[in-house]
Parts: C-alpha cells; structure tokens; sequence
C-alpha cells in the first residue's frame, strides 16, 4: 500500500501544465500497474488494436463515439495529474529554489535526471516552451465541450474517435513511464519516449481522417481541429526531447553519441516542421515545430556545464552548434508555416 498525492491547483507539470490544492488517495497495486513491462505490453496492444478499433467504431451510434472521446479525454487529464514523473520532481524543486536552469551553478534535483543527465542531453527546451500545453488542453477541451453540447462536429467523429482514444492513452502511458525507476542501463528508458511516438502517430491519423471529413463537408469548420493539430506537433517534438533525455540518463552513454542524437534530432525536427506542414497543408503545425525548436535552441544557452571535463570539451563545442541548428530550424519551421498558411 501507499499513499496517491495529487495536487489540484497549484501543480505545474513539465510536458504538462495543470494546477490543484492537496488530495490523498490511498491505493494498494498503482506502482505495480506501472512496471516497465505491463506499460510496454499495454502501448505495443494499443497500437496493434488500433485499426481494429477503428473499423468497429467506424459504424458506432455518435452517442458512443462522443462517450469515448470524452472517456478518453478525461483519462489522459486523470493521468498527467499524478505525481512522480521527472518533469514533476523538476518542477517541484524549481518552485522551492532548489534549481534553476539558467544558472549553471545551481542545485542539482534529487534524481539527478534534471542536474547530471539535463547537462549532458543536447535537445533540452527552455521552460518556457510548456506554456503551449495551456492552449493545447484548451482547446482539446473545447473540442469535447463543442461534441457533446452541439453536432458541429458530428461529421468528424466517426474517423477521429479511434485515432484520439489511442492518443489518449498513449500519452497516459507516457505519464506511468517517465519515472526515474525507468532511467538507467537497459531498453526500459526508451518504453517513455515509445509512448510519446504512439502519441504523435495516432495523432497524425486524427488530421488525417479530420482533414479527409472536412473536405468532404463543408459545414465542419476546420479550425476545429487546430488544437490537434498543435498536440500533434508538441508531442512530435516532445518524443525527440525524451529520447535524448533516456539517452543521456545511461551513464555509460559516450558524449560522441550524445552529440550525434542531439543534432540528428533537430534535423529530424526540421524535416518533420516543414514536411508536414506541407503535405498536409496544417501551418500550425509547422508554428509549433518552430516553437519547439526555439525553445531548444535557448536551452542550449543556458545548460549545465557536464560533470566530466572530458565530456565537457566535447558537449560544450556540440551545444554552440546545437543552437545554431534548432535557431536555423525554428526560423525553416515558421517561414514553411508562413507560406503555407499564405496559398
């Protein structure tokens, strides 16, 4: 047994921005349901079941489709309220002064996942870059609001339900594995970051099938689906942050592949931000690959020199082209959204 402490107002979260005031739960298996391997198992049927779930729901009463959704939706919300996850414990010790990320020689976190492993990741945003959850969950919960009260969106739901339950819970995977007890030796730290891509792929089917409606209804206002859109784009970019983060958290990691994820990863940022944006005629997400990328790039300024002077020589020549490389992406991102958003 154990105790289940969620803070209702006044919690911040890293990939995740919600607030709350004290509540204890009791609970007796919650860490169990949490094992790498069950996590694993459950993100791998998920998306195994995917398009079966999609076939059946395709010919589901809206009723039922707007239950999911919304059950969906509220599951996701319960998940990133749960305490203990790395981007939690940082910002904790953020708000009691214990660590500041724009001094260099501030206080290490308990874990050392934000002290020792923050400096060694080349793809570490700026805190600032979490502000866009606000928007995200905004207006995903407008989007619920505006299913159930109206039929504005009746002519989406049967080819998004499917798409946006996975991402759900998905993403809900993603807060039962980024813990510390995953960090380390073995493929256990990289199951975080497999959750956040099968975030990101189902989301990417959501625009599809929304986009696919919305042509073929001229009534459905595709603004609508921007929130998607936006969460689609975050959590593309948020997969990346993860997998260098899982990297740099094995100590037996050379600062060389270190350097080699860190750089591919914005160029893979780039290609995403600008290739997305147009194939799919979404300028919004080209805008939030930039965001992210920005963010990134301003991190680099403002990280931890690494433990290891060795390590340093190395990390330190990587950060200064790292920033050139997601500032160059960032600006690629925004002028692709730009001239798409313009045709």
């Amino acid at each position: 047994t154990g105790r289940l402490i969620l803070d209702v107002p006044t919690r911040t979260l890293g990939f995740h921005k919600i607030e709350s005031k004290t509540t204890v739960y009791s609970y007796m298996s919650l860490r169990n349901l949490s094992s790498p391997p069950l996590v694993a198992l459950a993100g791998i049927s998920t998306m195994a079941g995917l398009p079966a779930l999609d076939a059946i729901l395709s010919g589901t009463s809206l009723a039922i489709l707007k239950f999911i959704n919304t059950g969906a939706f509220a599951l996701n919300v319960g998940a990133v309220s749960v305490p203990g996850r790395l981007d939690g414990q940082q910002d904790d010790e953020m708000r009691k002064g214990e660590l500041n990320p724009s001094k260099p020689n501030s206080n290490e976190t308990a874990s050392g996942v934000y002290g020792k492993n923050r400096s060694r990741t080349l793809v570490d945003p700026s805190g600032w870059a979490f502000a866009i959850w606000g928007p995200i969950y905004l207006g995903e919960t407008a989007f619920i609001a505006t299913q159930l009260l109206s039929s504005h969106a009746d002519a989406v739901l049967p080819g998004i339900t499917a798409p946006f339950a996975a991402a759900n819970i998905m993403q809900s995977l993603w807060c039962a594995s980024f813990r510390p007890s995953y960090l380390g030796g073995g493929m256990k730290k990289y199951i975080s970051a497999s959750m956040l891509a099968g975030t990101a792929y189902s989301l990417s089917l959501v625009l599809e099938a929304g986009n696919a409606a919305a042509a073929a209804n001229p009534a459905f206002q595709a603004w609508m689906l921007t929130p998607f859109v936006m969460h689609f784009g975050w959590v593309s970019a948020a997969t990346l942050v993860n997998l260098n983060g899982s990297l740099a958290s094995d100590e037996t990691a050379s600062p060389r592949a270190l350097t080699a994820l860190g750089h591919s990863s914005a160029l893979v940022a780039t290609a995403l931000g600008i290739g997305v944006t147009m194939t799919m005629s979404v300028p919004a997400y080209g805008l939030t690959l930039a965001w992210a990328l920005a963010a990134c790039a301003s991190g680099m300024k403002k990280r931890k020199p690494a433990h290891s002077e060795n390590d340093e020589k190395i990390l330190g020549a990587a950060a200064n082209v790292q920033h050139k490389l997601c500032f160059a992406g960032s600006l690629a991102c925004g002028a692709t959204a730009l001239y798409t958003a313009l045709l």
